[in-house]
């Protein structure tokens, strides 16, 4: 697995991003070859290599010419993107990035989001930074993103609508979900572009994942920074093993009063709310009393609905919560015919001393048990006679 991680200790931009791929090695031709795939007006594209606070990178420039018009309206945008030759991986990320700006722009101005006009970030910028992040991802074959936190400055930016307070609204409003933390500087370190990249690509934020480096790559900011390299920092590796992580929560609560038949109604409902777990663990209360820690460990976007299941059918009073981090290996399920009949089975990759890890599987319970039924035999034994047929079945020497 392919794991790019965006080292924000100056912020981000689109140009900084493009710097960075090109200076992890995506060659120049095919980012202008990719380029030529869009009907854009003539316009000079600038790689230099430069310095910022120590730190050797590239930095991207892109210029065009006053007197050829460019269309800079969301619509207008979004069909040059569609109609393009672009490889449909880049040009599918590309519109997403694209559309993420456009709405937060409309919200912020009162418009509708064909009605946009680029006039603050620049569109011709804008189509080749988002074009030039998507051909990134793409070549690499980045499988996971994540980003460190984001350093929230304060101060003013100058733009058509008179001085915006710092972030940039349309920056913080595409940031939401994000981990930001305060920055003294007064200069615009998030641009609206670079937040629209993060929030097309990035799933984590955070310190970095554990994964086997392979290469960085620095891109450079316009300016010089007082404080800090004007700079972002991109780490490439591969994950030291085949899983990926989420971040997760952890619903909670202690009940000591409650008729332990509703349990298994109360299971049953969480579970097709969405919960990924339940745990039931006996616990000593106040007055000792014996009681029961209800745990459930759900996505983010469903723990409203788990926790008010929690609130209503059972005696407790409130839910804690807390955010975990847990790491997953991918599964497949997938429906086999044996001769026992047909079996579930859910499969996965484990890591190993192999390059790829070693498959295994697991089958489903319940198909298990029928089985055993018809058959008159045990469930271990059951077992043992399906896993048997299935390591024959896909044996390579198997004639």
């Amino acid at each position: 697995m392919i794991i790019a991680y965006f080292d924000c200790f100056s912020g981000i931009s689109g140009d900084m991003v493009l710097g960075a791929w090109l200076d992890l090695g995506l060659p120049r031709k095919l980012l202008r070859s990719t380029l030529a795939a869009l009907d854009l007006p003539p316009f000079r594209l600038t790689v230099r290599r430069g310095e910022r606070g120590g730190l050797s990178g590239l930095r991207v420039e892109v210029r065009g010419k006053k007197k050829d018009p460019f269309p800079r309206h969301y619509g207008e945008l979004q069909k040059l993107l569609q109609k393009s030759g672009l490889d449909p991986a880049v040009r599918e990320k590309a519109l997403t990035g694209l559309r993420y700006l456009a709405e937060v722009e409309a919200r912020i101005h009162n418009l509708s989001v064909d009605s946009v006009h680029f006039h603050e970030i620049g569109a011709l910028d804008t189509i080749v930074d988002l074009v030039g992040a998507a051909l990134g991802f793409h070549y690499f074959q980045v499988d996971e993103v994540q980003a460190s936190p984001l350093p929230a400055g304060r101060g003013w930016v100058q733009s058509q609508h008179g001085p915006l307070p710092l972030p940039a609204p349309a920056a913080l409003a595409l940031l939401q979900g994000a981990a930001l933390v305060p920055s003294a500087s007064d200069r615009e370190l998030v641009t609206p572009t670079g937040a629209a990249i993060l929030k097309t690509w990035a799933r984590v934020f955070g310190p970095p994942p554990v994964m086997t480096l392979k290469a960085v790559g620095y891109g450079l900011g316009l300016q010089e920074l007082a404080d800090r390299p004007n700079a972002l920092r991109l780490w490439l590796g591969e994950n030291a093993a085949p899983a990926a992580t989420e971040k997760i929560l952890v619903l909670e609560t202690n009940v000591d009063d409650m008729n332990p038949q509703w349990y298994d109604y109360l299971l049953e409902r969480l579970f097709q709310a969405g919960a990924l777990d339940c745990l039931l663990l006996p616990c000593q209360m106040k007055k000792n009393r014996p009681g029961t820690l209800l745990q459930v460990l759900c996505r983010p976007a469903d723990s409203p609905v788990l926790s008010g299941l929690l609130l209503a059918e059972t005696t407790t009073l409130g839910v804690r919560f807390q955010e975990a981090g847990r790491w997953v290996l991918d599964r497949k399920g997938r429906r086999l015919a044996t001769p026992w009949g047909v079996m579930g089975l859910k499969e996965v990759r484990r890591p190993g001393r192999s390059k790829n890890g070693f498959r295994d599987y697991s089958l489903e319970y319940e198909d298990l048990k029928k089985a055993a039924a018809r058959e008159r035999k045990s469930l271990k034994e059951m077992e043992g006679l399906i896993r048997g047929w299935i390591e024959r079945r896909d044996s390579p020497c198997r004639n």
